[in-house]
């Protein structure tokens, strides 16, 4: 044994690689297969100084590995311990989830919950394009559920991301929220602007094979929304799949049904100047990236059928823009 390194070899039914591990790795394994996170979070306090081995992150009862997601196998089980260590964080989502949803309480709900009373509906049908990790999925379900006894909600969670699904599910698990929330499915933005059902129009075959099994459930659910969201996706994508997310809210929310788009925007072809510097750093980064302005943003959700309605100012230079199929 040489420094934190041990020749300890894990093998379990399952298990598609069977590498040498550190001992804090094989310590905390040990303590996920038996349910107790406590011990896991003692040892690593104890050795996180010292550890030149890739960061790893607990948070209170689950574990999450910036560099190698694959050190805890994935696979069915009903461990809750496994299952927990597919939770990804993320700060800025962290931060940016209560003013967001003070938006979505006071500008938009009463406006879906009015929509579903009148058709006679029992519940709020929700698309989150580009998700991410899960923290808003279950934070607006969770307040939502708890400011509405009379009404429920079914939220569609989406992120192309494997890995960002599984953090999903597991989060949605770990807070109870299964009855809400539906498994997290794969459909995307594709390049040309498509989304990942086929419909004979531009979005055709862009799922890619992964995805493929979506398409018919994805054609299904036209009209089927009343409320779609999108959040800190425009500005790391390619513009096409601005149009695409504009296209796709254009077929899947009901008549009435609100779009809410948050993020950074140029307005009049400028921006503040934090904005105007994170626009270049993104398209140094990717030619495809940037700030996008808001007026061509409009002009294309006015083609899908889609009128803005306002935007809203928000923490850190963001805007909350809304919009509303007519």
């Amino acid at each position: 044994m040489v420094g934190m390194t041990c020749s300890l070899f894990f093998s379990v039914p399952h298990c598609t690689q069977i590498r040498p591990i550190s001992r804090l790795t094989a310590v905390s394994t040990i303590f996920l297969l038996l349910g107790r996170a406590g011990p896991v979070n003692a040892a690593f306090a104890r050795v996180r100084e010292t550890s030149t081995l890739a960061p790893v992150l607990v948070h209170r009862r689950r574990i999450a590995v910036k560099e190698h997601p694959c050190f805890l196998w994935r696979r069915d089980a009903s461990s809750k311990a496994l299952k927990m260590a597919n939770i990804l964080e993320s700060p800025s989502a962290e931060r940016n989830k209560g003013p967001i949803n003070e938006v979505l309480e006071a500008k938009v709900y009463p406006r879906v919950v009015e929509n579903v009373t009148n058709d006679s509906r029992s519940k709020v049908n929700v698309l989150e394009l580009a998700a991410g990790c899960g923290v808003h999925t279950t934070h607006f379900v969770s307040a939502f559920l708890s400011g509405n006894k009379d009404i429920g909600m079914e939220w569609h969670p989406s992120d192309p991301d494997p890995d960002a699904r599984l953090s999903i599910d597991a989060r949605v698990q770990r807070d109870g929220l299964q009855s809400s929330v539906v498994p997290a499915n794969g459909w995307i933005l594709g390049k040309s602007g498509g989304t990942a059902f086929r419909d004979n129009h531009r979005d055709k075959g862009d799922a890619g094979e992964g995805n493929a099994g979506d398409a018919a459930v994805y054609e299904e659910l036209h009209d089927f929304f009343d409320l779609a969201l999108c959040i800190n996706m425009m500005h790391i994508a390619p513009y096409e799949a601005t149009k695409g997310l504009m296209e796709c809210a254009g077929k899947v929310l009901r008549k009435g049904g609100m779009l809410v788009c948050y993020g950074p925007f140029k307005v009049g072809g400028t921006a503040v100047e934090s904005n105007l510097n994170f626009d270049r750093n993104l398209r140094s980064r990717n030619p495809e990236w940037g700030v996008r302005d808001l007026e061509d943003v409009i002009a294309i959700a006015k083609a899908e059928g889609l009128d803005f309605k306002e935007s809203i100012e928000m923490p850190a230079n963001n805007l909350s823009v809304l919009f509303c199929k007519t």
